[in-house]
């Protein structure tokens, strides 16, 4: 039987399509993002351009997808967006759609940076110290520190602050920002995927090799205990619903959370290559079954990513088509 899967925001991930396709081959792709060249069309069977997500009129135009394409379940593949359809999970989910994101509440605390830091003093997990108040963490913590947007996404904006004169943005930066202790050690992230209770169906870890403007080029998977002990502790104490990209830094053996982001990450990749098959256990939830925790993933995998160029005489006649269904 056919389902209807809508990969909002798919961006660069078109991979995402292709994996939930090979869980099931009856599966139907809908992808959505705001510009007619979004490379991740080219793996959906149909397209639909949308607005900003800041604007007004952007959870309107979910909901219209979600009735004209007739919607089963629902991915987001980037932070924004799935602050903005957490306020809509109640709602569609009430509707019978599979949600896999989470409420507006998890979803604050993994946007909001600063929440984020509360949230896991609150828990009992080890974090860098966070301050809203730049000097605050001057007379706290002191040079270096990390500096970066209290809403953000991708390490954009993310700087090393190691001279007190760069400690304040420039006068005409309105972004929000907050400030932590510098954390050195090795950067390590750790996958989630959580069925549409929260119930953890799935865990794996990587570490970083190569990261440029917050994308994953090459990575390698880890089969470390205590990273799997910890991810599956911050999928139960915080309710995760779909997939969670988790940013850890492990400074001799102990493991701080940098933050959580709240679908698949650019570097998944790796750990579906190793064997963790995150699309197969949502394909399997959303069919209302139960698979049994998977942490079985192969260690010592790596994964690169290369450009593949597409296009031709008429790229936007190609793109047309997308959009009126094809693929």
């Amino acid at each position: 039987m056919r389902t209807n899967w809508l990969l909002s925001t798919i961006g660069k991930r078109g991979y995402i399509a292709d994996y939930l396709r090979e869980a099931d081959p009856e599966l139907h792709v809908v992808g959505s993002g705001n510009v007619m060249f979004t490379p991740g069309f080219t793996s959906c069977d149909e397209a639909v351009l949308m607005p900003e997500i800041a604007d007004l009129g952007y959870l309107d135009a979910v909901r219209e997808v979600v009735a004209s394409r007739k919607i089963d379940a629902i991915l987001s593949l980037s932070d924004p967006d799935v602050a903005a359809l957490s306020q809509l999970r109640t709602e569609l989910s009430a509707q019978g759609v599979s949600c896999f994101f989470p409420d507006a509440e998890t979803a604050r605390v993994g946007f909001d940076k600063l929440e984020t830091a509360r949230w896991a003093a609150a828990n009992g997990v080890r974090v860098p110290r966070t301050f809203a108040d730049a000097g605050e963490a001057m007379a706290t913590v002191g040079l270096p520190l990390i500096r970066k947007p209290r809403y953000g996404s991708g390490s954009a904006g993310v700087a090393v602050i190691r001279d007190e004169s760069e400690l304040l943005p420039g006068r005409h930066d309105s972004t929000e920002y907050l400030y932590q202790e510098l954390i050195v050690g090795q950067e390590v992230n750790l996958e989630l995927c959580s069925d549409l209770a929260g119930r953890p169906m799935g865990v794996s870890c990587w570490k970083k090799l190569i990261s440029r403007n917050g994308e994953t080029e090459l990575a390698v998977t880890l089969r470390r205990q205590d990273l799997l002990d910890l991810g599956f502790s911050l999928a139960e104490k915080l309710a995760i619903v779909g997939p969670c990209d988790v940013d850890v830094i492990d400074r001799d053996g102990e493991l701080f959370l940098i933050e959580f982001n709240m679908r698949f990450g650019g570097g998944y990749p790796v750990s579906q290559l190793a064997g963790a098959g995150f699309p197969e256990l949502l394909v399997r939830a959303q069919k209302g079954e139960k698979p049994a925790l998977r942490t079985d993933f192969e260690g010592d995998v790596f994964m690169m990513k290369t450009l593949r160029p597409f296009g031709g005489r008429m790229a936007e006649a190609a793109a047309m088509f997308l959009l009126e269904g094809g693929r």
